[in-house]
């Protein structure tokens, strides 16, 4: 009983740390492949039968799960294979998730190689982008490539991505497939 008690405390630290991320400009937008996207929210968790919101993932603080501008960032929680912490994407008309496979603890670091591995549901290509807390749109430094599959059980086929984020704060990746596109909202420190 007390092992979950402070795992359950663990969580929600990690939880609020994560909410602290700072608002990028207002009125920011994040153009999809067929359509603008506005970075200012709105979108909702579409995760599990019929779109709804998991319990696991409820936001910190009330809002829609990872709203722009990290107010909350997406949450992120411990990953079913035990290496990394995964996160849960906002999406229209897919689902996206994020292993993050970095090489150190903590929150993404300006500078560092970062690999995420992606599941994404829809139909088509992938294609990712990481917009800066300044509006810079970035390409990740490699991929993203298909992987033949893994024992990471979350919906839709599966990507690797590197990313080097050139500035702290927080960071919205975006994804797309084909009409489909969803985001992570997450933060990046100072190494």
């Amino acid at each position: 009983m007390g092992v979950m008690v402070a795992r359950r405390a663990a969580v929600l630290a990690v939880l609020l740390a994560v909410a602290g991320c700072t608002a990028s400009a207002p009125g920011h937008m994040v153009p999809s492949a067929s359509s603008p996207v506005p970075a200012s929210g709105g979108l909702t968790s579409s995760s599990g039968p019929g779109g709804g919101r998991p319990a696991s993932g409820a936001p910190v603080g009330g809002g829609t799960l990872g709203e722009a501008g990290c107010h909350p960032a997406s949450p992120l929680t411990a990953s079913s294979i035990g290496v990394g912490e995964q996160v849960e994407g906002t999406g229209h008309g897919a689902q996206l998730w994020g292993l993050l496979m970095f090489r150190h603890f903590g929150p993404a670091r300006v500078g560092d190689q970062e690999k995420i591995v992606w599941r994404m549901t829809g139909s088509g290509p992938l294609t990712l982008t990481a917009v800066s807390p300044g509006g810079v749109r970035h390409r990740p430094v490699w991929g993203p490539e298909a992987h033949g599959g893994s024992n990471w059980n979350k919906p839709g086929q599966e990507w690797g991505a590197g990313y080097v984020f050139t500035a702290p704060g927080c960071w919205d990746l975006h994804a797309d497939r084909g009409s489909a596109y969803a985001d992570v909202w997450i933060r990046v420190i100072k190494r």
